[in-house]
């Protein structure tokens, strides 16, 4: 399993498997199963954003096109295939409010995609050459478009929404901007994978500042702690201690944590906090476990049959909806289920049909 995507209000998550020849997912059957269609494809090449308003999902694919999954769906159906509209290799989508719309950058040129499906060009005027976009940043204070680009080497592309773009600073080889941050003064902070720049643009930003938002899906791992986790979803820090094995962080010192195993001959891997169970989840080398917020902890049924690998940690994700959360085992896929929320007859069955 290389890697899940969980889409927001979709209780389908995405998993790409590529010793399983595809894409999968788990349905309302609790089944592992080809997630089906076109799209999504490639956890490389898959870029997908979200219309916070309407719910939408579009998501791009250099090698497939443009799809959308709307709300009540199941798969992502195709809008734009490669060659379609002028498209040659969409790279990204971000989906920008005052557009009401998804800007998609191609080798061609950027495009709009508005909530009626239509495509269109987004032109630059006048002497810029903006090369190759590969990526969009939103600046709301200035009516414009940051471009990651490529012109001959990297470099930073402002498009006004008036159509008008200005080249306001060049990249190192290889570098690519990771966030953009409109600073009091009007300056444009600009955080790259090497490097940190400022750059001012020729026209004065509206007051107040409004920060530009990204709505693209990314992973979203858990909070992961291995000698300390802070959990305000149960009010605790949990430390590790080397007699007890854990214990609760207090103001008068470490509090041991009562556990019901040896963690001299179970040795504890990570803990991680698990808001929406209102729990800290302890993986072990053998086993998982659960704090609840009274300071109890109880080994999770079935996890010691199941088991665990180095991966279980990592690969730990909330299916949005149903609120079970995928828990990788030793040769399996299971789902990790509240009583408290789904039920003691679920719990039972909270497996999924289909090993890794």
């Amino acid at each position: 399993m290389d890697a899940i995507t969980t889409l927001p209000g979709l209780p389908r998550p995405i998993i790409y498997a590529i010793d399983r020849g595809g894409v999968w997912t788990i349905d309302e059957n609790r089944a592992f199963v080809p997630f089906g269609g076109e799209f999504p494809s490639n956890t490389f090449f898959d870029k997908i954003a979200r219309d916070p308003e309407t719910g939408r999902f579009v998501g791009v694919n250099a090698g497939g096109g443009v799809f959308a999954l709307d709300p009540g769906g199941k798969q992502f159906r195709k809008l734009y295939g490669v060659g379609q509209a002028s498209l040659r290799h969409p790279y990204s989508v971000e989906f920008v409010p005052r557009f009401n719309g998804f800007v998609i950058a191609d080798p061609s040129g950027l495009y709009l995609l508005d909530r009626t499906g239509a495509l269109k060009p987004l032109p630059i005027v006048g002497r810029i050459n903006m090369g190759i976009p590969f990526a969009v940043f939103d600046l709301p204070a200035f009516n414009a478009l940051l471009i990651n680009a490529d012109i001959q080497g990297p470099a930073l592309v402002v498009r006004y929404d008036d159509g008008q773009a200005i080249l306001p600073a060049t990249l190192k080889p290889h570098d690519f901007i990771r966030s953009v941050t409109v600073e009091a003064d009007g300056s444009i902070s600009v955080r790259t994978q090497f490097d940190h720049r400022t750059v001012r643009l020729d026209r004065t930003p509206s007051t107040p500042i409004i920060q530009g938002k990204s709505f693209v899906v990314k992973e979203s791992p858990v909070h992961v702690g291995t000698a300390r986790l802070e959990a305000p979803s149960i009010g605790k820090v949990i430390v590790r201690d080397l007699k007890s094995g854990l214990a609760e962080l207090a103001p008068s010192g470490p509090v041991p944590i009562v556990l019901p195993f040896d963690p001299a001959q179970e040795r504890i891997e990570v803990m991680l906090e698990m808001p929406d169970y209102r729990a800290v989840l302890i993986i072990t080398d053998v086993s998982a476990y659960v704090l609840q917020d009274n300071g109890t902890v109880s080994e999770i049924r079935g996890a010691r049959e199941v088991g665990v690998s180095p991966l279980t940690a990592s690969r730990i994700r909330l299916i949005p909806v149903r609120n079970e959360t995928i828990f990788l085992a030793r040769n399996s896929v299971n789902l990790l289920v509240d009583t408290r929320i789904s039920g003691e007859t679920a719990c039972n069955s909270a497996y999924v049909r289909g090993q890794r």
